[in-house]
């Protein structure tokens, strides 16, 4: 069977479509999740600003491939491929896999476990997408990885890292999971500083171009420096944590604390001409470029907000973004939730914009 996603068409098994694509897919002969091909949209978007900000093309290895979809798109819709290595173990997969990258000469196939490093490496951009955790993949995947290059690494385990499953989070990622509204930023940044942690252990550093969560996955963009930097991961709340309150017995981390999105590089971000769903990797790009201008922890809800301070009648967003622009601060809208929007105003400056008459807040435990 053909199936086409951006400019290209794909050559999948019967049986490789699956019936739900919002959520993650179940094994098929050859994985495929068209639900997925607004990161693969993306994909092409941002590999193709970091060629431009490097001013070359860009090595690529993608270690678990699968269809190869994601590597066709890299191959056909931006010219910031110089050459691109694709693996799967599997062997229906590989057969597929061989197919759909056809007879580009930049393109070398591998019969690959994902766990052992890159046969031709190393590589600018290392794409590790997997099916549930990534971290297994993860000491191959940076061992593969030049240099200043970029780690894209997806977790579609949001149960482990967003949700219930405390003890396998504390197991895979050595952090405990925020259990309130903010669980799936925590889960976002648990992510982040599970891989900062394996880079600091190799005596480097990250740099997050983009991260973001959207149904049920996150998938983080990260500069992969060899240079050390000091890291700061945090169980939250800490003594003097400024962010939305959080209940005694909801603690969470260590995560990372720092900025998840890079301004220069999003600023020349553009959805590619064959984006599958153009309109809404603009609009997306948009969120991305507004929380970068407020690289803060945590986001608000109106809803959360007049829960925590007792009020009857809380304000409409715009009428609070009114008031908080008067005072000075800053707001803007964030890509995790339509309702939320982050602000430079500390938690308790804006309990007393709101009240009027600057509340207490739960004083915020160190961390134990």
């Amino acid at each position: 069977m053909q199936v086409p996603e951006g400019s290209v068409t794909l050559r999948l098994p019967p049986g490789s479509l699956p019936q739900v694509t919002r959520g993650p897919a179940s094994r098929a002969p050859v994985f495929y999740n068209p639900g997925m091909s607004f990161t693969r949209d993306l994909d092409v978007a941002f590999l193709t600003r970091w060629s431009e900000l490097k001013g070359r093309r860009m090595s690529v290895w993608e270690p678990l491939a699968a269809s190869g979809v994601r590597s066709l798109r890299l191959l056909q819709e931006t010219p910031a491929v110089e050459r691109l290595s694709a693996g799967e173990l599997q062997p229906e997969a590989l057969r597929f896999l061989r197919r759909n990258l056809g007879p580009d000469p930049r393109a070398t196939v591998f019969s690959h476990d994902a766990r052992e490093p890159a046969p031709e490496g190393p590589y600018d951009w290392v794409d590790l997408d997997p099916y549930g955790t990534p971290a297994p993949f993860l000491p191959a995947a940076l061992t593969s990885l030049a240099p200043g290059g970029v780690l894209a690494v997806t977790a579609t385990d949001t149960a482990v890292l967003a949700g219930p499953e405390r003890s396998t989070c504390e197991q895979r990622y050595g952090a405990r999971p925020l259990r309130n509204y903010l669980c799936r930023e925590a889960g976002l940044r648990i992510l982040i500083g599970h891989v900062a942690r394996r880079v600091h252990e190799r005596g480097g550093s990250i740099r997050p171009l983009a991260a973001y969560a959207r149904d049920h996955h996150f998938r983080a963009y990260l500069e992969v420096r060899a240079e050390p930097a000091p890291l700061e991961l945090k169980v939250v709340p800490w003594e003097g944590y400024p962010g939305p309150p959080i209940d005694r017995g909801h603690r969470g981390g260590p995560l990372w604390v720092d900025r998840l999105f890079d301004p220069d590089f999003l600023s020349g971000t553009l959805p590619p001409p064959s984006a599958e769903r153009p309109r809404e990797i603009g609009r997306w790009l948009e969120l991305f470029r507004g929380e970068a201008t407020l690289p803060l922890l945590f986001y608000y809800t109106i809803g959360e907000v007049a829960k925590a301070l007792h009020l009857d009648r809380p304000p409409s967003r715009p009428e609070l973004f009114r008031r908080l622009t008067q005072a000075g601060y800053a707001a803007v809208p964030t890509h995790l939730d339509p309702e939320g929007w982050r602000t430079d105003a500390r938690w308790q400056e804006l309990a007393g914009l709101l009240t009027g008459k600057g509340p207490s807040v739960p004083r915020a435990e160190p961390p134990r």
